[in-house]
């Protein structure tokens, strides 16, 4: 905890002392509470997480970090794939489709009963229409059409301890006047 807030710096009781501001604004986590959720083939998606709440935006330019992970099951053989959509929302733009890495973002050729890790990682900007809205965001799935995949598997006892359910989903507001965007757009 801070001892003394000083012109230009933080001290902390340790001694040690902050001289900027984190680029690092919230950071919400999330786990869906079930196991062994199926997917819908390419063209439908289903909710995969639960809805992430991060509140108006700090400040309209700035970015926002969406993750997630999941262990799947490609319980059916054949040729598959699956993918997650991170979507945002605002009160005046409803839900929308931000980022998606389609069917094809994990995927094995006819391994049956193969487990894999699937991940993503997005970059997301605050709505350029709507900076001074409520932000939420969610993740979506879906699965190629030649297979049966579960997500969110239930193998044991595996990362389920404390409301984790083989699944992480997290979403980071992150300060663009600390942080320096390269080359990254809007879309």
């Amino acid at each position: 905890m801070a001892t003394s807030l000083n012109g230009n710096n933080i001290q902390y009781s340790d001694g040690t002392q902050q001289f900027t501001k984190s680029p690092l604004i919230k950071t919400r986590y999330t786990s869906w509470p079930n196991t062994d959720l199926n997917l819908p083939t390419w063209g439908s998606e289903t909710d995969a997480s639960q809805v992430i709440d991060m509140g108006v935006p700090q400040n309209g330019t700035n970015w926002y970090r969406c993750e997630y992970y999941s262990i799947r099951d490609d319980n059916g053989g054949n040729n598959g794939g699956w993918g997650m959509a991170c979507y945002r929302w605002t009160p005046s733009s409803g839900w929308l489709r931000a980022q998606a890495q389609g069917q094809h973002s994990e995927y094995d050729n006819n391994c049956s009963d193969f487990y894999a890790s699937g991940n993503g990682l997005w970059y997301i900007p605050v709505h350029p229409s709507y900076p001074t809205e409520q932000h939420q965001f969610k993740f979506m799935a879906t699965q190629h059409p030649d297979t049966s995949i579960r997500i969110h598997c239930s193998i044991g006892a595996d990362n389920r301890a404390g409301g984790w359910q083989n699944n992480m989903f997290s979403v980071t507001e992150i300060d663009t006047e600390n942080a320096v965007n390269v080359n990254l757009t809007t879309y």
